[in-house]
């Protein structure tokens, strides 16, 4: 194990460790780095006290048994009221500015006193600082951050709703509307990591709905562990909400926006419990929720981007190749431009159809016509009857047209066709030939 100048960073790593190695650990810092040893035996006794050790335990959420409350103290230029909720590291209040300059309702959330020296309060104050760079209408204010009588506060704006689990139990609300409301979600927590800032406690108590119907962010976990450009921010505690926590937040890993890709995974199949296999919200939500990192969503953003394309009825990335899924988008989208689409499709498919049977047809109907013609002159010039030049040319188109009736190759139209341009009447003094002959004739044609 390396060693490093933070007492707070050997902590969590000596929670790793079994006995052994712990006071192995333990020995070589002793004898160099006595200083930081001397600064992490206060902490390592304070693991025997039960609120203490379950606060690393799966159970974080839970609230203290520590008595503290800050009711009706005025802190800095803040008067709080009232106590609006207790959680698992601290206590948030109604408060409002009492500064004379101008009236203000906020929120003021404590973190536990006694955990200072654990969590290192300057880290607090630098999250609280990152919180306070936020800016974006889905996300609570941060306006002001401090120290009050050994607990670190900060300074939020007051939101006025209901939880989501409150406001989906008293609002009956459409599918678009349920999606609209998950993207805003998801502009919040896109808004966060560009800013390098994770929820990392991300549940329905910790969304608030306004009384425009739109969310709000609130109760960032400070506290989080996160892994930024490859280095350890190793101030986190395991607190986290069961249901909606990522696997690698209940192991205790360090998180990443992916973390809170998962958590968004468990809001989107709170707002629908019932999804269809086929459904693109499902495979949406699959994604989200998939256990292994690289399988996910790569961001918040590529998440949203997929809703909003439910919400347009366009493809999701997830299925945008498949041709008849492309299609019934469409149809979903443009139901007119998509039916003109089909019947121009269906009609240069048609015509090009009965175009290519013609010309087909054309090529055999000459290949046979050829092939008469070629039998009648090969007879004329051929004929090996003495009486044949006799013949008149009557008696020669009287052959040719039971030569035409016979061939069966021959379609109906072209037989009526050729035996009306043998019908014209031709004028002549010879004599037909006697029906010896012709029946000779015939027999040649054959």
């Amino acid at each position: 194990m390396q060693l490093i100048t933070s007492p707070t960073q050997i902590f969590y790593d000596l929670m790793d460790l079994d006995n052994i190695q712990k006071q192995k650990v333990l020995d070589a810092l002793q004898n160099s780095h006595p200083n930081i040893y001397q600064d992490l035996i206060p902490l390592l006794n304070n693991i025997t006290s039960e609120p203490f050790f379950d606060l690393f335990g799966f159970g974080a959420q839970q609230t203290f048994n520590t008595e503290w409350d800050f009711s009706h103290h005025m802190v800095d230029k803040y008067q709080i009221t009232k106590e609006l909720g207790r959680g698992g590291i601290g206590v948030v209040y109604s408060a409002y500015r009492a500064n004379g300059t101008f009236e203000q309702e906020l929120a003021i959330k404590f973190i536990q006193p006694d955990l200072k020296n654990l969590l290192n309060k300057h880290a607090l104050f630098e999250e609280a600082q990152l919180l306070a760079r936020l800016n974006h209408p889905y996300i609570a204010k941060v306006f002001d951050g401090g120290e009050y009588e050994g607990a670190v506060y900060v300074v939020m704006e007051k939101i006025i709703g209901t939880t989501l689990n409150d406001f989906l139990k008293h609002n009956l609300l459409s599918r678009q509307q349920k999606l609209q409301l998950f993207s805003q979600i998801c502009q919040a927590l896109e808004h966060a990591h560009q800013h390098d800032v994770l929820h990392a406690d991300l549940k329905p108590e910790n969304i608030l709905i306004d009384k425009r119907n739109c969310p709000k962010l609130i109760d960032f976990n400070l506290t989080q562990q996160v892994k930024k450009n490859g280095h350890h921010n190793t101030q986190g505690l395991v607190a986290y909400s069961e249901h909606f926590a990522s696997p690698e937040q209940k192991e205790g890993n360090y998180l990443t926006p992916l973390s809170d890709v998962y958590s968004l995974g468990k809001i989107l199949l709170l707002l629908f419990p019932n999804l269809h296999k086929k459904e693109d919200i499902t495979y949406i939500q699959e994604k989200t929720t998939q256990e292994t990192l690289s399988k996910r969503y790569c961001s918040v953003e590529a998440l949203r981007k997929d809703i909003e394309c439910v919400l347009a009825s366009r493809p999701i990335t997830l299925k945008q190749h498949t041709p008849l899924y492309t299609f019934r988008c469409l149809l979903k989208r443009k139901p007119i431009s998509a039916f003109i689409l089909v019947l121009l499709t269906l009609s240069t498919l048609i015509l090009s159809s009965v175009l290519i049977i013609k010309n087909n047809n054309l090529k055999h109907d000459k290949v046979v016509s050829e092939k008469i013609m070629f039998e009648v002159t090969h007879l004329l010039f051929n004929s090996k009857g003495k009486d044949i030049s006799k013949a008149s040319i009557n008696s020669m188109l009287e052959l040719t047209r039971c030569k035409i009736l016979s061939n069966p190759e021959l379609p109906a139209y072209i037989k009526q066709k050729m035996q009306l341009a043998m019908m014209m009447p031709i004028q002549t003094k010879q004599k037909s030939l006697p029906e010896e002959q012709r029946r000779e004739i015939k027999i040649q044609f054959k």
